[in-house]
């Protein structure tokens, strides 16, 4: 689990019980009662924090892009070819389904709740907003160093590889088996490289 850093360590341990219980539980099966019992306070304490599931849900979103965007900056910073980015990308990806698959799972969570709470649906476009942003400050900076060749607009690129991330993501978690198939880490490594260089 990637470590969320608070001020408060009483909300840090709540944070974790809604973590647990979310991705235990999905949505619907979360009550306030299991969360409370998990971080060992009371109903009472635990609405002093969350009014409801639905903002436990927009929480937990957004410690989990704030990290999402924390790492993949991470990735320009330490490598400096297309093939670096790409391999970064990947082993964030995929460091996270062998490690933390949670982490991915509770963004799923919010996109199917998001049709209908009106909290977790603006969280969730917010905070996608600024990965892909992240992204496309990363690329662009890339782009001017003339280290990556893209043929597409930065902007494009950001959302094209925030779909494969996705995209990618959702497929692992519903066949897990793939995660072991060194074959198609390959080629979403190829693939993101193929973008980033318009010459190959």
């Amino acid at each position: 689990m990637v470590p969320v850093l608070n001020k408060d360590p009483k909300d840090e341990i709540i944070l974790s019980a809604v973590r647990t219980i979310l991705a235990q539980n999905g949505y619907m099966g979360t009550t306030i009662s299991l969360v409370s019992k998990e971080a060992g306070v009371s109903r009472g304490l635990l609405h002093y924090y969350f009014k409801n599931k639905d903002e436990m849900l927009a929480r937990v979103i957004k410690e989990n892009m704030e990290v999402s965007i924390a790492m993949i900056a991470s990735v320009f910073e330490q490598y400096t070819t297309p093939e670096g980015y790409a391999k970064g990308i990947v082993d964030l990806l995929r460091g996270v389904m062998e490690n933390d698959p949670d982490f991915l799972s509770l963004f799923y969570e919010g996109f199917a709740v998001a049709r209908h709470s009106e909290i977790v649906n603006h969280e969730l476009a917010a905070l996608y907003g600024k990965f892909r942003e992240a992204l496309e400050t990363c690329l662009q900076k890339a782009r001017d160093q003339k280290l990556i060749t893209p043929a597409l607009p930065v902007e494009t690129l950001a959302a094209i590889i925030t779909g494969i991330i996705d995209g990618m993501g959702l497929q692992l978690l519903t066949e897990p088996d793939l995660c072991r198939n060194t074959i198609i880490w390959e080629g979403i490594e190829t693939a993101i490289v193929d973008l980033l260089c318009r010459d190959r």
